[in-house]
């Protein structure tokens, strides 16, 4: 049974990581919570730090003003959870650069099936003219030599050949279309940097509000509802 840590903090698993974290509404399963926690937990482990940068450390910084806003006291925890943001800016980064790339990939695919078919479109009315043409030629003169009974041949040949085609050119464009939609849909944008500090504070355990329970342990853990926050 597939649960949360079948996946991985990466530009790839983002997007659910990102709107599993915005959606959460807590109380949630003890089980989620730890689940959660060990995920996190070891990709921060494996993360190493950027390099000093004054976009770095403005982020550093507005994060740091955020957090002690929000009520985490803890030096030690306010720095994990900068080191966790940092992690998720970083994957974001990525995230962004390839989903426009892929952006790009899929509208250079789009244009060229468009081409395409503006291309079988006009060749097929082209060879489908010859074709008549050079029939009409070989039905009025019987003895026509066999260049123009070949060239009537060929350009029938050629006029189904690229009518033929834009069945599969539209199926084409329509699938991928269909993907450039996905992808735009699924792309996270922007992050809200303020929801982030929330919601992990809690998570992780930085921090505690009066009469919020991050974890019901009350309530019997079914694995096979563990992603439902996934999907």
């Amino acid at each position: 049974m597939e649960t949360i840590t079948h996946y991985t903090l990466t530009p790839t698993h983002f997007p659910k990581f990102y709107r599993l974290l915005s959606g959460l509404r807590f109380p949630i399963r003890v089980a989620e919570v730890l689940e959660l926690r060990s995920v996190l937990n070891e990709a921060v482990d494996k993360f190493d730090e950027p390099d000093d940068s004054p976009s770095y450390r403005e982020f550093v910084e507005a994060l740091e003003s955020a957090i002690h806003s929000f009520g985490v006291e803890s030096r030690r925890h306010a720095d994990r959870l900068i080191k966790l943001l940092t992690l998720l800016r970083d994957v974001h980064y990525q995230h962004s650069i390839n989903s426009r790339d892929k952006e790009v990939e899929l509208r250079t695919r789009l244009e060229d099936t468009q081409l395409a078919k503006m291309r079988s479109t006009r060749y097929g009315l082209v060879s489908m003219l010859v074709a008549i043409g050079a029939a009409l030629y070989w039905a009025t003169v019987p003895e026509a030599s066999w260049v123009i009974k070949g060239m009537t041949l060929l350009a029938t040949y050629l006029s189904w050949d690229f009518f033929h085609s834009l069945p599969t050119l539209d199926r084409e464009q329509k699938s991928t279309n269909k993907e450039l939609n996905d992808l735009l849909r699924e792309r996270i944008s922007n992050v809200d940097w303020k929801m982030l500090i929330h919601k992990l504070s809690l998570l992780m355990g930085y921090k505690k509000v009066s009469g919020v329970e991050v974890f019901n342990m009350d309530e019997d853990f079914d694995a096979g509802n563990s992603t439902s926050h996934l999907h």
